[in-house]
């Protein structure tokens, strides 16, 4: 059997569809299937619209003897991916990690909602152009999967023709264990530096306690504003903007932390949180998207609402202060990962692919 493989990120690019793009190129294969890769950055340098034709014309040559195509995103290969489907047949899989039209209206058209109150709201021609193409393709697709029963139930929404929305949680590579010896009062974060993962006030917090330190790993389009609001802060000493930097570096950053904080306004699944816990990381994430479906308040983590800058101080405080606390989390943290292996995405994925192709 061969797929291929249409993502709007692949590595160095970071982010959810770049690591599964090059996990399931790598893993795959022990199931049985071939796998090729079509990035949509060999276009993005192209102007919008001729981008989409340049890679539509791509999708047409490379998917040339593959079974299906599994598509990483709604609208940058989602679109172009869904024309050829409709025109040639070729069946697609769609793995939707997030609403693109949220995100898009986020950082470009003033959105201020959260998800779930944005898909009840009306917006302008923007908004309303990229939620259209959304559910084009989500209704064109032959099988979507969502990596969380939350994102699932936002993505049904969509479309009256969709078919139920398989979940298929994202999963990591259970690595060895790690050194456990940790740097007190060392918190870190991760993620696209993007305005949905609330560093701003992960900033403002750290920067009113001298004795805390903030390392935030990952780039972005908001790196600038973000590093204007450390040095105003006064706080430039104690936090560091890392950008981006190796898995294998990640890792041993999250493993000397005292507390890995994901502080954002939505998650489909964060595999950053899933990685960090499984580093025996205490961790404290927002109730936000999927982060529910992985965090169990005080039994393997801190949840605390959105937004919540103060909930977020407190829970800080009381991590930091607390080594049995930190430990106790920590430890749960570790094993609740261990259920979120990554032979368990790629088993699932790769049982629907088998199952679209054959159908």
């Amino acid at each position: 059997m061969r797929v291929l493989i249409a993502t709007g990120l692949y590595p160095p690019e970071i982010g959810g569809p770049a690591t599964y793009a090059k996990l399931f190129e790598e893993q795959l294969p022990r199931y049985g299937i071939d796998v090729s890769v079509l990035p949509f950055g060999t276009v993005r340098s192209l102007p919008p619209v001729i981008r989409h034709i340049v890679y539509a014309w791509k999708v047409v040559q490379k998917a040339r003897g593959a079974d299906l195509i599994l598509v990483q995103d709604t609208v940058s290969t989602g679109l172009p991916v869904a024309i050829v489907s409709l025109l040639t047949g070729k069946k697609f899989i769609l793995r939707v990690p997030g609403d693109y039209a949220w995100e898009q209206g986020t950082q470009r058209f003033g959105v201020r909602e959260s998800l779930d109150d944005f898909q009840n709201l009306s917006y302008g021609p923007g908004v309303g152009i990229l939620r259209l193409v959304q559910r084009l393709v989500v209704s064109r697709a032959h099988r979507v999967i969502a990596p969380s029963q939350y994102l699932a139930r936002i993505v049904s929404g969509w479309s009256t023709k969709l078919r139920k929305v398989e979940v298929v949680y994202n999963g990591i590579e259970i690595a060895e264990t790690l050194p456990t010896t940790r740097r007190v009062n060392m918190i870190v974060s991760s993620g696209r530096l993007v305005p949905w993962k609330g560093f701003e006030d992960l900033i403002d917090v750290i920067s009113a306690h001298k004795e805390w330190q903030l390392e935030i790993l990952g780039d972005g389009p908001q790196a600038q504003e973000l590093e204007k609001r450390i040095r105003k802060s006064g706080a430039g000493a104690r936090v560091r903007l890392r950008g981006r930097v190796s898995h294998s570096e990640a890792r041993e950053i999250f493993a000397s932390a005292a507390v890995f904080v994901l502080n954002s306004r939505y998650e489909g699944l964060s595999h950053t949180l899933i990685e960090a816990m499984s580093t025996g990381a205490a961790v404290i994430a927002t109730r936000a998207g999927g982060n529910p479906e992985v965090v169990r308040d005080g039994v393997n983590g801190i949840l605390i609402d959105v937004g919540d800058k103060a909930a977020l101080e407190k829970a800080l405080e009381m991590v930091l202060s607390d080594v049995s606390l930190r430990q106790r989390l920590g430890e749960a943290a570790k094993k609740r990962a261990m259920d979120f292996s990554i032979d368990k995405t790629v088993e699932a994925t790769a049982s629907l692919l088998k199952s679209c192709a054959s159908s």
